[in-house]
C-alpha cells in the first residue's frame, strides 16, 4: 500500500504495541496526492449510517458512555487525479465517526481511509464476522472475552465479545498509535450493536457500487 503495506486482515488485537506516530503514509491515495503537485479531489456521499442509543452491560464505563450517546458514520468515496489526466483517477472510501453531543447535534469524531480495492475485503470480513455465533451465558467453555479485527489504511473494524453480552465497532485514525477499542476503553471509535452488521455491509456495497460506476465499469 504505497510506502507503508497495511495488509487488511481478520486478526485477535492488542497484539502489536503502539507507536508514538505514523510516520508514511497508510494509503496508496495519500501517497498519490502527496505526490500530485496539482491535483483534483471530488468526493462523492454514499450514505450515512446512523448508531442507535443502546447500553450493553458488562462493558466499560467508556463504551457504555459511547453507544448511551448514539451517532453515525458518514461513508464517501473520493476521486484524484492530475487535471487533464481523469485515466490516472485513484479512488478512497472515506469514512467519518460523528458522535451526538449535549444537543443532538452530530460532531465528527475522527475520519479513516480505505484504498478502493480494500473495500471488498472489509466488506467480506463485516459479512464473515456477522456470523459467527453469539456467546452463550451458559456455556461452560466459553471464554471470557474474544476479540476479532479487520484493518487496512486508517479504519479498523471489529466485534467484542464477553459472555452474555456484545458490540461491533468502527475506529479511525492512526492505526499505528491507536490501539483497537477494548471492553473497559477506546479511542476514536464509535459502537454499535452486532444486529446492525447486515445494515453496514449494505453501506459498504454501496460504496463499492459507487466506485464502479465512476470507472465506468
Amino acid at each position: 500500500m504505497g510506502l507503508l503495506v497495511v495488509t487488511p486482515d481478520i486478526s485477535y488485537p492488542h497484539e502489536v504495541l503502539s507507536t508514538p506516530a505514523r510516520e508514511e503514509s497508510a494509503t496508496r491515495f495519500e501517497v498519490f496526492v502527496a505526490g500530485c503537485s496539482l491535483c483534483v479531489k471530488d468526493s462523492y456521499s454514499v450514505a450515512t449510517l446512523p448508531m442507535g442509543v443502546s447500553g450493553p452491560s458488562g462493558f466499560g464505563p467508556s463504551v457504555v458512555s459511547t453507544m448511551a450517546r448514539g451517532g453515525a458514520v458518514r461513508f464517501e468515496v473520493v476521486r484524484a487525479y492530475p487535471p487533464a489526466k481523469q485515466s490516472q483517477q485513484i479512488f478512497v472510501m472515506r469514512a467519518t465517526l460523528l458522535i451526538k453531543a449535549g444537543d443532538g447535534q452530530l460532531s465528527p469524531v475522527a475520519t479513516g481511509l480505505l484504498d478502493d480495492e480494500e473495500v471488498t475485503a472489509l466488506a467480506t470480513a463485516v459479512a464473515e464476522i456477522s456470523k459467527r455465533p453469539s456467546p452463550r451465558k451458559a456455556e461452560e467453555l466459553a471464554p471470557d472475552m474474544s476479540e476479532i479485527e479487520f484493518h487496512g489504511g486508517s479504519l479498523r473494524f471489529g466485534v467484542i465479545r464477553i459472555k452474555g453480552a456484545e458490540v461491533a465497532y468502527i475506529q479511525a485514525g492512526d492505526l499505528r498509535s491507536l490501539r483497537p477499542p477494548s471492553a473497559l476503553e477506546t479511542t476514536h471509535a464509535l459502537f454499535l450493536p452486532v444486529s446492525d452488521l447486515p445494515a453496514l455491509h449494505e453501506v459498504i456495497g454501496q460504496v463499492e457500487r459507487r466506485i464502479r460506476e465512476l470507472r465506468g465499469q
